[in-house]
C-alpha cells in the first residue's frame, strides 16, 4: 500500500523550448473528496504544489440578532476540483489531505469533468445574485430555455419549474449533480423542446453557457469515490 505524503512531485523543463513537462501534457478536471470544512485549506496546499484547483464558493450575508456578517459559503462541501495531467491525477490519493477521487461506478479511472461544465459553474457563481444550490437527484424533462436578461444572460439549459413564481436554471457537473439558481420568469425565453432525464426534486433547468453551434451534453452517470 502506498504511503500518503504531502511532498510535491518533481518535474523537469525541456531545454529545447523551456516548456514545463506538466504544461505539455493534456490537463483534465476531476473531483476530489476532502475532509469537511477543509476545502479552502486543501486548495492552498494544492496551490503550494503548483496544482491548479477550484473550490466553488459564494459570498453571502448571515444575519444574527445583533449583527450582520458577510461569509464565504462553499457550494459543494467536501469537494475540490483539480485540473492536472493523468500522472498527477493518479498520484492525488497519495496526498494525506485527499481522501478519494470520484469515479464512475464499476470503473477504476477517475471521472473526467468537461471543461465547459467547470466554466459554466464559475460563470454562474461569479454573476448570480441568488444563492446557488446543488441537487444530486434527477430532474424531469422540460423546455430548453435561454436567460435573456440580468447577470446570467445567455446561459442556456433545460427548464422545470420549482414554484409557480420562479423556475430554476441548473448547470450540470458530472458525478455531482446540478448547480441550481432561481430565475424570474420574465428573464427566460423558451428556445426548444427536449426529451432527456435530469435531476428531480426541485423541478429545475439543466443549463450550460453554450454557443449556438455547440451540442448539449448528455446527462451524467452517477459516480462513486475511487
Amino acid at each position: 500500500m502506498e504511503a500518503k505524503t504531502d511532498a510535491p512531485h518533481t518535474h523537469s523543463v525541456t531545454p529545447a523550448n523551456g516548456t514545463d513537462d506538466r504544461e505539455a501534457r493534456p490537463q483534465y478536471w476531476v473531483a476530489a473528496f476532502v475532509q469537511i470544512r477543509s476545502e479552502k485549506a486543501v486548495g492552498k496546499k494544492l496551490d503550494g504544489l503548483g496544482i491548479e484547483n477550484y473550490v466553488p464558493s459564494q459570498w453571502e450575508y448571515h444575519q444574527w440578532s445583533d449583527r450582520k456578517k458577510k461569509v464565504e459559503r462553499v457550494v459543494i462541501p467536501m469537494i475540490v476540483f483539480i485540473h492536472t495531467d493523468k500522472a498527477t491525477i493518479k498520484r492525488l490519493v497519495t496526498y494525506s489531505f485527499i481522501n478519494k477521487v470520484l469515479t464512475y461506478p464499476g470503473q477504476r479511472p477517475p471521472a473526467i469533468i468537461p471543461d465547459e461544465q467547470i466554466e459554466s459553474l464559475k460563470f454562474m457563481l461569479k454573476q448570480s445574485d441568488s444563492q446557488i444550490e446543488m441537487h444530486d437527484q434527477v430532474f424531469k424533462t422540460g423546455e430548453m430555455v435561454r436567460i435573456m436578461r440580468g447577470p446570467l444572460k445567455d446561459l442556456e439549459g433545460e427548464l422545470c419549474r420549482v414554484q409557480a413564481e420562479k423556475p430554476m436554471v441548473a448547470v450540470q457537473i458530472n458525478c455531482l449533480g446540478y448547480a441550481c439558481v432561481s430565475i424570474e420568469k420574465s428573464d427566460i425565453k423558451v428556445i426548444a423542446r427536449k426529451s432527456e432525464e435530469f435531476p428531480k426534486g426541485a423541478k429545475s433547468t439543466k443549463t450550460q453557457k453554450t454557443s449556438p453551434d455547440k451540442k448539449t451534453k448528455p446527462s451524467a452517470s452517477p459516480c462513486t469515490p475511487s
